[in-house]
């Protein structure tokens, strides 16, 4: 597999880690407690997937990738025929499709490595290494592409709901001015969120 296509698959495992990872906090607890560990798995994968020469564990990430598109799918119908609109709701559908995009990705990458492998009779033989210019272009590509497939996905989740803009920080979250005994603070007024 080339360096390349190694650090998008990186990418794309991060991707949907730190959309699982979001999740979390609108999700039910036994949903919750899935996604964190989903969440973290994929992020260390991919961070993994980065500082390795090789892809870790193939075989077990390409089954990792494909079971949380079967159980969001499952789930769902779950929520139909049972007219449980609850379920269905408390895992977003922006910011799980975009996952599904990443882990569909890793996915089928990792199955053409493994067709390769096998037909190649268990050898991994990489590729050279690619010039410095092709792999920097490459690695912009992927960060530049799943950078702007999470932000809106991270932005749909109950996280990105009640984030605070840019640019909107208002005069609220300041020191109060000082009691004048001994130069301490009475306190500092946290701006209000409705809804938590």
């Amino acid at each position: 597999m080339s360096q390349i296509v190694r650090t998008w698959l990186g990418f794309a495992a991060i991707g949907a880690g730190l959309v699982h990872l979001a999740l979390v906090i609108s999700s039910p607890l036994p949903i919750a407690a899935v996604a964190l560990l989903l969440g973290v798995a994929e992020v260390t994968w991919g961070v993994v997937t980065f500082a390795r020469d090789s892809v870790p564990v193939p075989r077990v990430a390409s089954a990792v990738a494909i079971v949380p598109l079967l159980a969001w799918s499952l789930m769902v119908v779950i929520a139909t025929l049972f007219d449980a609109a609850w379920l269905g709701a408390s895992l977003p559908l922006l910011p799980m499709a975009i996952a599904s995009i990443f882990e569909l990705f890793v996915a089928a990458v990792l199955a053409t490595h493994l067709r390769r492998v096998q037909n190649a009779g268990g050898t991994d033989r990489s590729s050279a290494a690619p010039n410095a210019g092709r792999y920097l272009v490459g690695l912009m590509a992927g960060a530049l592409l799943v950078g702007a497939l999470t932000t809106p996905a991270l932005a749909a989740s109950e996280a990105g709901r009640y984030a605070q803009p840019h640019g909107t920080h208002d005069a609220d979250f300041v020191p109060a001015e000082n009691s004048g005994e001994s130069g301490t603070l009475t306190g500092i007024r946290l701006p209000e969120h409705g809804g938590h």
